[in-house]
């Protein structure tokens, strides 16, 4: 079994995962992290107030702002993700937290750092809870119906699937997996009615740890061909409960973020007119890596994050993202500074 001297291990592979530079990928319209307080959003809004320019102008900007809901983001990467969006990009985020207190807390600190009082919302959300997911839909549709901005009618222009729990969080196997494969699924079945129908888009945060349950824990090679591909809502369930079977928590939160690849291609060939992404932020230093070695600030796992939300992907809904914002593969590891994956299909 994959006990923890065999997480041990795996953790030791990930510190392997060097953080390549943002340049890696950046085009001028990524922002870098060192451009906050500069962004073109709050120098136009600067400029409206301090020359007194008329509301209509500046109700414009404010009907272009992108709003986009971010789970579990009162810690870790979502929090920093959150800050990036709303300081760097001048984004209207919903910041989800399943603990009201702590996502106040959140908020507050999100304000503090991007100087923007009005850009920034608790949304009180725990993924693992039906009603809870399908009240904060309605919540928010709420808020988007009524804000005032484009004649009431906003949209969603993203939705990032960020909470999740595994590895050091102590979870229960089958809280692991409904957490981090149903949970998704639940925001997106709540939430999609919100999105941009047409420009809208769903980014998952997924793992290295998914490519490794395909390659180091599955030994069939017909088992290994089911997570390169899409499965249905009931290959998913037959998936979370042959991974339960395996009664180990580590192949439980890797067979949870291959479960979750397997959603995300299922969900893009569902729905041809978004843009639909999976990803791995890297071995990034959260409280769910706590005590595993990992070293790279939650602030440096947004770069696939950022590609996945802004830039031109050409069409590639569905697809698999390194850490360093290139395309990788389901069957396998790589590494930042390997080539980008072809898209040559596996053979097992």
């Amino acid at each position: 079994m994959y006990n923890l001297c065999h997480l041990i291990l795996i953790s030791s592979i990930f510190s392997l995962i060097l953080y390549p530079t943002t340049s890696a990928f950046a085009r001028p319209s990524l922002p870098l992290l060192d451009s906050v307080g500069s962004s073109r959003d709050r120098d136009s809004q600067s400029k409206y107030n301090d020359e007194g320019n008329g509301d209509e102008e500046y109700n414009e900007i404010m009907s272009d702002v992108k709003r986009i809901l971010v789970t579990g983001a009162n810690s870790g990467i979502g929090l920093a993700l959150t800050k990036q969006l709303v300081a760097d990009y001048g984004c209207h985020v919903y910041l989800g937290s399943r603990d009201a207190i702590r996502g106040a807390s959140a908020v507050d600190e999100v304000k503090k750092f991007s100087g923007r009082d009005d850009r920034v919302e608790l949304l009180t959300i725990d993924v693992s809870s039906e009603s809870s997911v399908r009240a904060a839909a309605a919540s928010l549709s709420h808020k988007l119906g009524t804000s005032g901005n484009n004649n009431g009618n906003d949209k969603l222009y993203a939705i990032v699937n960020n909470a999740g729990t595994g590895i050091a969080h102590g979870s229960p196997i089958s809280v692991i997996l409904d957490t981090n494969v149903r949970g998704p699924r639940r925001v997106v079945d709540n939430f999609l009615p919100l999105l941009d129908p047409n420009d809208g888009r769903i980014v998952n945060v997924g793992s290295g740890a998914g490519p490794m349950f395909v390659s180091d824990i599955l030994v069939d090679p017909r088992e290994k061909s089911r997570y390169v591909g899409p499965m249905d809502n009931n290959e998913i369930e037959e998936g979370i409960s042959r991974v339960m079977n395996l009664n180990d928590d580590y192949a439980a939160y890797a067979g949870s973020k291959a479960l979750l690849a397997c959603y995300t291609m299922s969900l893009a060939r569902e729905h041809p007119n978004l843009s639909i992404s999976i990803l791995t932020p890297g071995y990034i230093k959260t409280n769910m890596t706590r005590g595993y070695g990992a070293t790279k600030t939650p602030s440096e796992g947004t770069v696939a994050l950022r590609k996945c939300l802004f830039d031109d992907l050409g069409g590639m809904s569905g697809y698999f993202w390194g850490s360093d914002g290139l395309r990788s593969p389901l069957h396998y590891l790589r590494n930042p500074g390997d080539p980008e994956y072809n898209g040559e299909a596996p053979t097992f």
